[in-house]
């Protein structure tokens, strides 16, 4: 299918009006200085020292299966890839992921623990465990493109969610550098996430490139939101098929990227979310099915991006919400973009 045609068939199921129309135009900016996304950050002696070990044996493998990824004939890749699990398999890692944190959480886990293992046990981990299986069994050039993405962004989101890891590299993360929306619809675009079996295939539409974020620790703080969406939808989706959207939204003053998900749900998730207080998704601890973390990180992230006193104003001033449109929720938050994009 061709991309014109996949975008008129986006149009007819998704309008962009009813994405124009989700929140205002108009969304103040209280900040001085431009926000890095470094603030929701714990130090690695927070944690328990077997997590340590086991974060660090983690943050090792990635940053080895980025290498093993990078270029190269697509055998040979492979052959690289699973030549890092002769002596762990894959089931082995992804029973060690699911144990990650759990020595350190005790009975009550401060928030900001909480989250942060929920981000550092799922981002782009939980599609990248899914895709490490898929490679397992067939070698596919997208699914290692699609793996050397998804590794590299979860480990800017490690060095983003946690100080001390690798402190050389976060350093150079805050280095000036200019990302662009093009980076999140390269990676996105046509791309397959699988979770619990099976595979959600995202389209992107961005009408208009733009600067979004001036270093990498910024960018990996967009991450940590995009993934917690993400991996939300594809549990989720009704469908085989679900929709980012990347608009640039005017505001008089400069412009925010509004960034919009979307799929289609079953009728009985339908109904409890027509039951729910939509705005509630946002809070610590509350949830449908899942553990209440993924949605009150995106939440923070955008309040502080904005200068806002708590992520309950972001969500009382649509800076980021959700919606049911018959049977598709939609999500979404706002970003400032760079001035000079």
């Amino acid at each position: 299918m061709s991309r014109e045609y996949l975008l008129a068939l986006a149009d007819m199921l998704y309008p962009m009006e009813t994405f124009r129309d989700l929140a205002p135009l108009q969304l103040r900016n209280s900040r001085k200085q431009r926000y890095q996304g470094d603030d929701l950050c714990l130090e690695m002696e927070v944690f328990d020292p077997a997590d340590q070990l086991a974060i660090r044996e983690l943050y090792g493998l990635l940053e080895r299966m980025l290498a093993a990824t990078k270029t190269g004939p697509v055998s040979v890749r492979r052959t690289a890839v699973l030549e890092l699990f002769e002596e762990r398999s894959i089931g082995e890692l992804i029973g060690m992921v699911s144990r990650l944190g759990v020595a350190s959480c005790g009975e009550n886990p401060s928030p900001l623990l909480a989250k942060t293992i929920h981000d550092i046990r799922g981002g782009g981990l939980t599609p990248l465990l899914g895709e490490l299986q898929f490679v397992e069994m067939e070698c596919d050039p997208r699914s290692l493109d699609a793996l050397h993405f998804l590794t590299r962004d979860h480990l800017k989101i490690l060095r983003n969610a946690l100080l001390g890891l690798d402190d050389r590299k976060r350093e150079e993360d805050l280095l000036p550098k200019a990302h662009n929306t093009r980076m999140i619809a390269e990676k996105h675009h046509g791309a397959l996430l699988r979770s619990q079996g099976r595979a959600v295939r995202v389209e992107v539409e961005c009408p208009e490139h733009m600067n979004i974020s001036e270093c990498c620790v910024e960018f990996g703080a967009l991450d940590r939101i995009l993934y917690n969406l993400l991996n939300n939808a594809v549990r989720h989706a009704a469908t085989d098929t679900l929709l980012l959207a990347l608009l640039p939204v005017p505001d008089g003053e400069g412009e925010n990227l509004r960034v919009v998900l979307s799929n289609a749900v079953t009728a009985a998730d339908a109904e409890d979310l027509r039951a729910t207080d939509l705005a509630t998704l946002f809070q610590y601890g509350v949830s449908t099915t899942g553990s209440g973390s993924g949605l009150s990180v995106a939440a923070q992230f955008v309040a502080n991006a904005f200068g806002l006193a708590s992520p309950e104003q972001a969500v009382a001033g649509k800076y980021l919400g959700a919606a049911l449109s018959e049977d598709n929720f939609i999500v979404w938050f706002h970003w400032p973009v760079l001035a000079d994009y």
